[in-house]
């Protein structure tokens, strides 16, 4: 895709098919207007999140572990040319994604461990290695966006995150987690 492409992605198709427009696509497919087209030979299963990096790749987050017939435990990379894994994945399907202002990645989903390392449902990539973001949720993050301010809201059917009481809705600050009430949406 490269830097200043990621208007291209218009996400369209996602999910679980094998075709779109009668072109053979497993799970993910791109529009350009005029047509459907693969990219690669697409997943082994699902895809349920989608996200553009600074760079212009794509991140695809989902219910499968191999993407472009490569490794990828829930969650894959496409460059315009090939997929690759980020680290060794997740444990467990990726609901969401979102992008933070620094670059970061943010997956979401019922997972417990992000590249070999202790993430509960929710996880942080920075390019290059995964870790958590406090000791994350009691439960599964369904839900993620990023405020003007950069804080990041998680939503879910989670009790408690960082230890702290969030009735299905948090806020992380890049340092702790705060209950987010109706009035709190500004940012």
């Amino acid at each position: 895709l490269g830097a200043g492409r990621a208007s291209q992605w218009r996400p369209g198709r996602r999910g679980w098919f094998t075709n779109a427009g009668g072109v053979t696509a497993n799970s993910i497919a791109r529009w350009n207007e005029t047509a459907w087209s693969p990219l690669g030979t697409g997943m082994d299963g699902g895809v349920v999140a989608l996200a553009v990096l600074p760079s212009g790749d794509l991140v695809a987050g989902g219910d499968f572990t191999t993407a472009g017939g490569v490794s990828a435990n829930y969650i894959a990379r496409w460059n315009e040319t090939a997929w690759s894994p980020l680290g060794t994945g997740m444990d467990g399907t990726v609901y969401e994604l979102a992008v933070l202002p620094s670059g970061d990645l943010v997956a979401g989903g019922p997972f417990t461990t992000a590249g070999g390392v202790s993430a509960n449902n929710i996880a942080r990539w920075n390019g290059t290695d995964w870790s958590s973001l406090g000791t994350g949720m009691d439960s599964v993050v369904y839900a993620l966006a990023v405020l003007p301010n950069g804080d990041l809201v998680a939503g879910g059917v989670f009790t408690t995150a960082g230890g702290v009481s969030a009735s299905r809705i948090a806020r992380w600050n890049a340092v702790s987690y705060t209950h987010l009430r109706a009035h709190e949406t500004k940012a």
